[in-house]
């Protein structure tokens, strides 16, 4: 060992064995770890996550965008496709002036199957081909749909948005954003390729875009959580993707909010709280994507919620007490009377039981003192009464798991996963006992905060619960022995939204 190696070695105390000097190092990484968790709230983490997937997306579209470009160009130049244009026109001239020769006729099929064999081998991306002639005569059509021989520039082809593009730039190269086309019945895009022939402008190639592309590239965005989506947006705030929350197709039918959309064009980049298309508080970035003459919206979303919702799932304890606290220092709110009288089928819940509404009922449970009752509705679809006793798992037993089962029906039977954020939770107790066992188990289920509303009242001795599916209501009378007041009646719009209360706490 030479003395310059015995020196490092006693400078460092020795690396091979973590000297002193590596467990200093490590606490101040640990520590500088420590404080950009604690400087970096959970909004910020949030929007970092956002703007990783929004930049993805926007990479992922550019690349595609250059691709079916690039493609579309290099068939201008096709010399094989160019030759079954000109062979095209001429078969078609020739029908127009009369009888073809069969010979010829036999050489055209073929000639079109060595096309279409070409086509697929490097045109493929493509939903359609069309060969136009000057004169907006279709000559070709792979798919041969409604325009199939017909013209763009006569009958209702004329009043398209592609035949507007073509009389717009009928010798430039163009692009024609997604629209309604009402030939295919789907939205679709198209690149419109002129061709010149000795130095005559004869007519373009017509290429078709489904929106399924696109949309493929925005699906899939597991990193955000189960509210979170990409998605595009064009000019006049339409989506041209799938939203990921609606069972129907929204590609050109879902129209944004104006004035959100119409800020981010103008905003260019960034980030931004708004209220969604669904209705919800949600953080987004966005981006603006220009291409060809087209500009679209690239954003990135999640609802605040799931942020909240996920910052709980990390401290429980810590919101749990917190949660507690704020109930049980709560003033309950005035009482409205009795419970009202109802014409409605009743159907009574006893202790250890759920019972499921979806028709003109009216569920009730009577005496819920040391018990819990919990009320799972989906306005329109299903509403659940269940009367949890202190056996039941919610509690630590293990005589029951009423929760459990009612979730795993709502699950498997009564709604879509897109539909999972439209279920509210509504939980009845005059005690604390229960509630934080509710909350995570619905929060490990996949519920939001935002979902699970809690009516509490420490002073009552029992209430009795009723819910009526009709009309969506939920009526809790308490009842009291040692006070002067018997009886006061609460309703679901009396209960603390938890999700509420913990965005108080941390201060959004």
């Amino acid at each position: 060992m030479t003395a310059r190696s015995r020196g490092m070695m006693c400078t460092t105390g020795g690396l091979g064995n973590g000297g002193p000097w590596v467990v200093t190092i490590l606490a101040s990484l640990l520590t500088a770890c420590s404080s950009l968790s604690a400087a970096i709230g959970p909004c910020e983490w949030a929007y970092i996550r956002l703007d990783y997937t929004r930049d993805e997306k926007v990479r992922q579209l550019q690349r595609f965008c250059d691709n079916v470009h690039d493609l579309a160009r290099r068939m201008a130049s096709d010399e094989v496709m160019l030759e079954f244009f000109d062979v095209s026109r001429t078969y078609h001239h020739r029908l127009g002036d009369g009888a073809v020769p069969k010979t010829f006729t036999r050489k055209m099929t073929e000639f079109q199957k060595g096309i279409e064999e070409h086509y697929f081998r490097n045109y493929l991306c493509f939903h359609d081909l069309l060969l136009v002639d000057v004169t907006g005569d279709i000559l070709y059509s792979l798919r041969r749909e409604a325009d199939h021989h017909g013209n763009l520039f006569t009958g209702k082809l004329a009043r398209t948005m592609l035949v507007e593009r073509l009389r717009q730039c009928p010798r430039e190269e163009a692009f024609v954003p997604f629209h309604h086309y009402a030939v295919s019945g789907k939205p679709a895009a198209f690149f419109l390729e002129p061709v010149h022939r000795d130095g005559r402008h004869t007519g373009w190639f017509v290429l078709q875009c489904a929106a399924n592309k696109i949309n493929s590239l925005f699906a899939g965005v597991e990193q955000l959580g189960q509210t979170g989506e990409a998605f595009l947006v064009n000019r006049e705030g339409y989506l041209l993707t799938e939203s990921s929350f609606e069972g129907d197709a929204t590609i050109l039918k879902k129209h944004l909010d104006d004035r959100n959309v119409q800020a981010k064009f103008q905003q260019r980049r960034g980030r931004m709280a708004v209220t969604d298309y669904r209705g919800f508080v949600a953080l987004t970035s966005f981006e603006v994507f220009d291409f060809l003459d087209t500009r679209w919206l690239v954003v990135a979303k999640v609802d605040e919620a799931q942020v909240v919702t996920e910052h709980y799932a990390q401290h429980r304890k810590y919101y749990g007490d917190r949660i507690a606290r704020h109930l049980a220092d709560l003033t309950p709110p005035p009482g409205r009377g009795a419970l009202p009288p109802t014409d409605r089928q009743v159907i009574r819940v006893d202790m250890d039981e759920f019972v499921r509404a979806n028709h003109a009922e009216r569920l009730e449970t009577l005496g819920v003192s040391t018990c819990t009752a919990i009320i799972a509705t989906y306005p329109g679809k299903f509403g659940y009464l269940a009367h949890v006793s202190p056996y039941d798992r919610l509690y630590g037993g293990d005589a029951t798991n009423l929760l459990g089962h009612v979730l795993q029906k709502i699950k498997t039977f009564d709604i879509y996963k897109y539909e999972r954020r439209r279920v509210r939770f509504i939980v009845v107790a005059r005690h604390l006992d229960s509630m934080t066992r509710i909350v995570d188990k619905l929060v490990d289920e996949g519920f939001l905060l935002s979902q699970i509303s809690m009516l509490y009242h420490g002073g009552a001795d029992c209430a009795n619960v009723a819910y009526d599916y009709c009309d969506d209501r939920i009526d809790v009378e308490w009842l009291f022995e040692s006070t002067s007041e018997r009886r006061c009646v609460h309703h679901a719009d009396d209960a603390q939204n938890l999700g509420t209360i913990v965005k108080q706490c941390m201060n959004l």
